[in-house]
């Protein structure tokens, strides 16, 4: 069997340019219905069943598995290509799962994740040139999944991401520039740092936070924001996460220019920089029917942003961002190839909240992955193209150095996993899954964001899960976890192996997942560490 290939993060290779743009050559046949959601131009996704139907006819007979479990740690980093080009709440090292997929079907087989997430199985199996069913609850996931597991050429894509680019260059600049300080120039914002101002418990006295809860160390890493600090007027200690808030202003901003290095310098806005977010924010330019404009459902995750008075998805962004953003979608719409423009897509997904009021500012940059809908006290409005061209680069690297070796095929499903009614008694030759534990993540909230823009939303009616807004306790969660189990004992074939990934701390939730293996049918036959 092949080795298996993920190539680790470093010097980045280049693709030559031999073609030119979709502008230049197919203009004449822009897609010319841009109402259409991108994810009902999901050819595969639409015939799923048809195609897990195939994928069965051609593993009728069962394959060759190990008699013995798996007996040692599986170690694999996150530091690859495949794993940077796009963000989910829990994804699991596809390396790994490689790992184990070539140690229980060595001469291949037919691989089911019922609860697949961002298709990190599917990336395992089709590296190894296995077949692989894929499901999940969520349109946000099984998107994500699929576009993992899609094979593209990645100077098509390329010419897919440079078509945007070229389409928005005007709104960018006029969204995004300043004046250089020190050469006069126009420049390129890469950041604005906004800070609420707020009102101290104590005197009232109301301030800007960013003004006042600063410590600079020796180095940038030093650097940080103080939970507890002295109120400007009556010096009574504050701690910041008890203050009140009252707006959000631009306190920071940090842009490229003169010098022959472009090394970043940061000022305080000028009365330029003021008046253009003024004027965006009363008149941002947007194209209707092209950004979500839904309310904010109830949900645990989803209390925080609501009671800062972010009601509705677009709430989440400045009026800038929400700007730049609608614009590539409305772009992307119209790219006439359905595999480039879900693969662009791809990339619209994959900047998550890093473009949004959730982005936490800090000091040495970057930008955490928590599955959480946190609204700081300081926050980072990055520049929406800059990190668009940025994970452009990352995911037309996976699809040189991972997705150009694939070889099995992959089927994928939207729907609970409770009922796996596409999936044949007996038909499956190896388990793979991790699925939800408990409330450890909320996924149809943490997901409500992604889906907005997709159009298509998580029924979370059976959704394993532990969550007092949707009624679920620690028994609802094991019935459902319990149906799901017996569905995938139902569709594995006789002595073949069921592996779970489990992540949690509670020994209720374990030993509620426990139960709903060994009810289902399943034999615990042993457990390791994979770190």
């Amino acid at each position: 069997m092949a080795p298996v290939l993920f190539q680790s993060r470093g010097v980045r290779r280049t693709i030559k340019q031999t073609a030119p743009l979709f502008e230049e050559t197919l203009e004449y046949s822009l897609f010319d219905h841009p109402e259409c959601a991108i994810t009902d131009r999901v050819a595969e996704h639409g015939d799923s069943t048809t195609h897990i139907t195939n994928l069965i006819r051609e593993h009728q007979r069962p394959a060759c598995t190990t008699a013995k479990p798996f007996d040692r740690a599986t170690i694999a980093g996150k530091n690859t290509y495949t794993y940077d080009a796009h963000t989910y709440h829990t994804k699991v090292p596809p390396q790994g799962i490689a790992e184990l997929l070539r140690y229980y079907l060595p001469d291949g087989g037919l691989i089911l994740d019922p609860f697949a997430g961002s298709g990190m199985t599917g990336v395992a199996s089709r590296i190894l040139g296995l077949d692989c069913i894929l499901n999940d609850l969520s349109p946000a996931a099984t998107f994500i999944a699929e576009q993992y597991c899609r094979k593209l050429s990645p100077e098509e894509y390329r010419r897919g991401i440079d078509s945007i680019l070229n389409a928005t260059r005007e709104l960018r600049a006029s969204l995004y520039s300043t004046t250089c300080r020190e050469c006069g120039k126009q420049a390129e914002l890469q950041y604005t740092v906004w800070s609420y101002r707020v009102t101290c418990s104590e005197c009232s006295h109301p301030f800007v936070l960013w003004d006042h809860c600063r410590e600079y160390g020796k180095s940038v890493k030093d650097h940080r924001i103080l939970p507890e600090f002295p109120c400007p007027s009556c010096d009574t200690i504050l701690k910041k996460s008890r203050l009140k808030r009252l707006d959000a202003i631009p306190v920071l901003v940090g842009y490229k220019c003169c010098g022959s290095k472009q090394v970043e310098v940061t000022h305080s806005p000028s009365p330029e920089d003021l008046l253009k977010i003024q004027q965006i924010s009363s008149l941002p330019p947007l194209i209707e029917g092209f950004y979500p404009q839904v309310d904010i459902p109830d949900g645990v995750n989803l209390r925080q942003p609501k009671k800062h008075g972010l009601t509705r998805i677009a709430d989440f962004y400045t009026s800038r961002n929400l700007s730049a953003l609608n614009h590539i979608w409305y772009h992307i719409q119209r790219i006439p190839k359905d595999s480039v423009a879900q693969m662009v897509a791809f990339t619209f997904t994959s900047l998550y909240q890093r473009v949004t009021r959730l982005s936490e500012f800090r000091f040495w940059g970057g930008s955490g992955n928590t599955p959480r809908f946190n609204v700081p006290f300081i926050f980072n409005e990055t520049n929406v193209f800059l990190t668009f061209e940025r994970k452009s680069r990352s995911i037309e690297d996976h699809l040189f150095s991972a997705a150009s070796k694939y070889e099995g095929e992959v089927a994928i499903s939207c729907g609970s996993a409770t009922d796996l009614k596409n999936i044949s008694n007996e038909s499956i030759d190896l388990i793979f899954t991790d699925p939800p534990f408990g409330s450890f993540i909320n996924y149809s909230e943490m997901n409500f964001l992604w889906e907005s823009w997709l159009g298509q939303y998580t029924n979370n009616k059976s959704e394993a899960i532990i969550n007092r807004v949707q009624g679920k306790g620690i028994n609802e969660y094991s019935s459902l976890m319990e149906q799901s189990f017996k569905e995938c004992f139902r569709v594995l074939r006789r002595d073949h192996w069921m592996l779970v990934v489990f992540m949690n701390s509670s020994g209720e939730v374990w030993e509620g997942v426990r139960n709903a293996i060994i009810k289902a049918g399943f034999q615990i036959v042993t457990a390791h560490i994979y770190d």
